[in-house]
């Protein structure tokens, strides 16, 4: 079955091609209009294809996230190209001429893009915050999208390539502007639905606390599997949107405050896991729970884990060849994990 699905950024272990094999899942365990929590949403895949179905309740440490998802599982039609053209352009053109926003150029000039991009990076942002308010999460998530396509990398943000590199010589040739108005051809056919959704920018902790969970009747767990921190490799994105003049630190120009996960070591991620297991637990609310057989843990462990909660606990292997970001791409099983 073809679900609902508008690719957005370039994302580690997005689920855009495992949709048919996920959504069913959640669906085994829930009925049209229940509410479902995406505890770590990501790049809201999974709840832009259930959108049509269910309320969804988003989640993310990291605020590119939830800008994504605001748009995605918001119900505002994204602006036609015209639209934005008269939304955008003049205030784009006055930031080219007068620099008012100048972050990108003085200080990732070179590095992830070329200064030209940069100027167009912040002439961009200038200009969405010139805009109406409801078109925001839509213009951030076209820019995120542009940017990871021109982004002088092997295909993250945890290092960039020198700018005399051959590989990048192309991608400093993009245009930023051009692609920007080409991408938003790719949401004419947005998915509006009936659900008010709500997303949330805050640890998983925290949002287990918050009385919005009591009407939930499934929660999906998507969480890190290896030990890569996602704000190092997404810290850019982060930037674009918060837009916060953050200090950067070393060669990579990283975000100082960037959030750690406890699911990306081995001797912490059981103990996360046990957290909204034990929490799903209490109020009968099944668990659907992505991993990979290449995870910190063996998905296994996470099973028996589940065993001690849940009566009815199940694991399906799914054959998968998954991008290794700029290596080709490997063999792995992605494991859903269904407790209920």
């Amino acid at each position: 079955m073809e679900y609902d699905y508008i690719h957005t950024i370039r994302y580690m272990g997005n689920k855009n091609k495992l949709l048919s094999a996920i959504i069913p899942e959640i669906e085994k365990v829930t009925k049209p209009g229940d509410s479902i929590c995406d505890l770590m949403a990501g790049t809201n895949s999974i709840g832009y294809a259930l959108k049509k179905r269910n309320r969804i309740i988003s989640n993310d440490i990291q605020f590119y996230s939830f800008v994504i998802g605001s748009f995605m599982l918001g119900n505002v039609v994204p602006p036609k190209k015209g639209e934005a053209h008269l939304e955008l352009d003049d205030y784009f053109e006055e930031n080219v001429s007068k620099k008012n926003y100048s972050f990108f150029v003085d200080n990732y000039s070179d590095t992830y893009f070329s200064g030209e991009q940069c100027l167009e990076i912040d002439s961009f942002r200038y200009a969405i915050d010139k805009a109406p308010k409801e078109h925001k999460w839509f213009y951030l998530t076209v820019l995120m999208s542009v940017m990871c396509k021109a982004q002088s990398t092997t295909g993250h943000f945890a290092q960039f390539m020198d700018k005399n590199h051959k590989r990048i010589i192309p991608l400093r040739a993009l245009s930023i502007y051009k692609l920007f108005y080409d991408k938003i051809d790719d949401f004419r056919d947005f998915v509006v639905s009936d659900f008010d959704n709500i997303c949330f920018n805050m640890d998983f902790n925290l949002l287990l606390e918050n009385s919005i969970m009591e009407s939930v009747k499934c929660i999906y767990v998507d969480s890190p599997y290896t030990s890569d921190q996602y704000s190092r490799f997404y810290h850019v994105l982060e930037t674009i949107c918060k837009y916060d003049n953050p200090v950067l630190e070393h060669k990579a120009k990283y975000r100082n405050d960037r959030p750690m996960s406890d699911f990306c070591y081995k001797n912490k991620v059981l103990g996360e896991f046990e957290k909204i297991i034990s929490f799903g637990s209490k109020k009968r609310c099944p668990l659907v729970i992505s991993y990979s057989n290449h995870g910190v843990v063996p998905p296994e462990q996470i099973l028996e884990l589940g065993k001690k909660y849940y009566k009815d606990c199940n694991i399906k292997y799914i054959d998968f060849e998954h991008s290794s970001q700029g290596k080709g791409t490997i063999e792995i099983n992605e494991v859903i994990i269904i407790l209920k």
